[in-house]
């Protein structure tokens, strides 16, 4: 059985993570009380104990508005600490998957979804301490590999509330939710993201990889889409532009967000990624159980 190891075993997608490829992987995932991934001690004493034949970076600091207010911790998370655990695993051989974000690029890109070798330009603090990772992570090693997702969703993850929560428990209280009518996105189920890291270790693969849903639609439609599928007042749904939307955030948000998964799929298959509203149904359907 191979052993991995997981940094950021109790996040959005390494929780899912150890409660999907349990019984595939022996799952190590440390606490962040046991294991600060800014300190190197602690890292290497985890890495020479454990003996992991692969490793996941799954943390970091993924909020845009914190990492533009504090700069140095979203490097020092997203960028520092995945280079010297690159730099660590390289040394024994050990090959690293590392969650990245559509955010690494700018967002101008209107006539089609960005695809991995795509020029990237962030905007954000936060998209450049994760393209800074990804290029560090990337460095260290040809065996390494770039996941990029886009807005994951999960039934099962009580500790932050995303976006989906946040949508559906305003229209439950029948207030108004804004979408955004100018922001194209593709976003993918935590299971997904999971199923398709299952698949990135199996194969051996390395290099980088969009995941997000197989179509797109925009933040207003997705919102509509939801406000649908759970029966819930779809009027309550009000457009709203970028620019509007944007006004009182600290960080910069990209227009056309959305990331091409052809790669992925060409590889793997058609059918281990969902569409958006397949997305959707299985998500209810999880909650429902």
């Amino acid at each position: 059985m191979l052993k991995v190891l997981v940094f950021g075993g109790s996040g959005l997608i390494g929780s899912r993570i150890r409660q999907l490829l349990q019984t595939k992987y022996q799952i190590i995932a440390p606490s962040h009380l046991r294991v600060d991934v800014s300190n190197k001690k602690q890292i290497e004493q985890i890495i020479n104990k454990s003996k992991p034949n692969y490793i996941i970076y799954a943390t970091g600091l993924s909020s845009l508005d914190q990492a533009e207010q504090y700069p140095k911790l979203a490097y020092l998370l997203n960028a520092q600490a995945p280079a010297f655990i690159a730099k660590l695993a390289a040394s024994l051989n050990i090959p690293i998957l590392y969650f990245s974000t559509d955010a690494v690029f700018d967002g101008s890109k209107s006539n089609k979804p960005y695809l991995e070798d795509d020029k990237t330009h962030p905007l954000s603090e936060y998209g450049k301490s994760k393209l800074l990772g990804e290029q560090v992570v990337m460095n260290a090693s040809k065996r390494n590999c770039i996941a990029r997702v886009i807005m994951v969703y999960s039934h099962k993850f009580p500790k932050r509330k995303r976006f989906v929560q946040i949508v559906l428990e305003t229209l439950k209280k029948k207030e108004k939710f804004y979408g955004i009518v100018d922001q194209r996105v593709n976003p993918i189920s935590v299971d997904d993201v999971v199923s398709s890291v299952d698949l990135l270790i199996e194969s051996g693969s390395c290099g980088i990889y969009h995941l997000g849903a197989k179509d797109y639609v925009t933040n207003y439609e997705f919102v509509k889409k939801l406000a649908k599928a759970f029966n819930l007042n779809e009027n309550l749904v009000i457009g709203i532009s970028l620019k509007e939307f944007s006004k009182e955030k600290c960080a910069p948000r990209n227009k056309f967000c959305w990331l091409d998964t052809l790669k992925f799929r060409k590889q793997f298959g058609d059918n281990k990624l969902h569409s958006i509203d397949e997305g959707i149904h299985l998500f209810k359907n999880n909650l429902d159980l």
